[in-house]
């Protein structure tokens, strides 16, 4: 879908700037999904404007109306800017229904994407548990914090585990996790898979390409979320 969206306010999370979209309700990514977005005064030539140089953005928190971005964001972007979006694109993390221990994991990064899996987690009265080396601000008080030295213990006590990692970090999280770690196989993991998708799934570039044990995969159209097991087997 492609429509556009209104800045409607700017804020720091994690102590970087970001905003505030209104869009359609269709347009709103699903936690791991995004879109591509551009603001309006661009010089780039339309045909490129949905792809090539628009800019990925994932959710933090969705809201009625539409949702609150992840940093970072353009330095061009200010409040009550028009953007031009298209998505959501890509699969996004799937929380069971019947998921009581949730794990929530920033690999050396920020938590923030993950943090849009907060409201359907806290609804369906799931146990949480965050894993970063810096907690955002205003977290629920039900959320757990732990540090990523815990990462092993709090990987075997969840029922399913959502991870942020950027693609250079994946020989990290292999020889972390390894093959033969029982958690993989008796817990349900995803992983998001974050790299640069210029083409948005329209040219099958391969800027995004990921390998897993079913091969090559593209982060813009096969994720960014993937089963983590795929990943780590490959």
């Amino acid at each position: 879908m492609q429509a556009e969206g209104i800045i409607k306010e700017l804020v720091l999370l994690d102590g970087k700037p970001t905003a505030r979209i209104q869009c359609d309700p269709a347009l709103i990514p699903a936690p791991g999904q995004y879109l591509l977005a551009y603001a309006d005064g661009s010089d780039s030539p339309p045909a490129l404007r949905s792809s090539v140089l628009a800019d990925s953005v994932f959710s933090s928190k969705i809201l009625i109306d539409g949702f609150l971005a992840a940093p970072p964001m353009p330095i061009s972007w200010m409040i009550g800017a028009h953007l031009h979006l298209r998505g959501p694109l890509g699969h996004g993390f799937i929380l069971p229904s019947n998921a009581h221990r949730v794990a929530l994991i920033a690999f050396n990064e920020s938590p923030i994407r993950l943090l849009a899996l907060l409201d359907t987690a806290l609804k369906q009265e799931a146990s949480v548990v965050l894993v970063c080396q810096t907690p955002p601000d205003d977290l629920p008080l039900q959320i757990e914090v732990q540090p990523t030295s815990a990462l092993m213990d709090v990987c075997d006590w969840a029922d399913y585990i959502a991870v942020d990692a950027v693609r250079e970090s994946l020989p990290e999280l292999r020889k972390m996790l390894g093959r033969g770690n029982l958690f993989i196989v008796k817990n349900e993991a995803q992983i998001l898979i974050r790299t640069p998708m210029p083409c948005g799934a329209l040219a099958e570039c391969g800027v995004c390409a990921i390998e897993t044990r079913h091969g090559q995969l593209l982060a813009c159209k096969d994720g960014p979320v993937f089963d983590l097991k795929d990943l780590l087997s490959s």
